[in-house]
């Protein structure tokens, strides 16, 4: 439940980015094509973290993923592409959670994701279906928390990025971190499969 391993760290070279994000900037299709395949999975499934609605979170990846491709020309390879396109998509994701909740006649619609079937030896097989099982945690949470929970835990933001990213103080996402963290932990003690799979990863 971590960032990737070089997003924003300066010491890793991005020359390779920014020389891809230049070129697909400038209208290059190959190069714009490249940069949406890269990030795309990341994109979606950072959408739907914060999301608890799947078709929310399609919208929001879609919307995000032409904001990243409009605003290549701003990156500047002093962090990892995947990490810049992630606040993208958080400002995006946020600004469509902030308009359901500020829409009265908007019932939200929070059915119980489908149950995730375990693989032949009763693990949680790949990848996707932790993801899956992650995400059934994360909708336990209320909605703020929930945010600044991904934007720390998965997108790997610092708190003075939570804070002007969600519109709080840097104390309200600390708090909010907090409480977030605790109740994250105790939703995966309670899945044996995601407390067998994140015993060393847990917050």
């Amino acid at each position: 439940m971590s960032r990737d391993s070089a997003a924003g760290d300066p010491g890793i070279d991005h020359r390779e980015e920014l020389r891809l994000a230049q070129s697909a900037a400038s209208g290059d299709g190959p190069a714009q094509r490249e940069v949406a395949l890269v990030l795309l999975d990341r994109v979606r499934r950072t959408a739907r973290y914060i999301l608890r609605n799947e078709a929310d979170a399609d919208d929001a990846a879609q919307s995000a993923m032409v904001e990243i491709l409009r605003c290549l020309g701003r990156y500047r390879g002093t962090g990892s592409l995947a990490h810049w396109a992630s606040r993208i998509v958080a400002r995006t994701a946020l600004a469509f959670a902030r308009r359901r909740r500020a829409d009265p006649t908007t019932v939200e619609r929070l059915r119980e994701p489908p149950a995730v079937p375990l693989a032949p030896d009763g693990t949680a097989g790949d990848g996707p279906m932790l993801r899956r099982r992650l995400v059934r945690c994360l909708d336990r949470l209320p909605a703020e928390r929930r945010e600044t929970v991904v934007l720390r835990l998965i997108e790997g933001m610092t708190l003075d990025e939570i804070a002007e990213e969600t519109g709080v103080s840097v104390n309200t996402a600390k708090d909010r971190l907090r409480v977030g963290r605790a109740e994250l932990r105790s939703a995966v003690l309670d899945d044996p499969v995601l407390r067998e799979a994140l015993k060393e990863r847990l917050p």
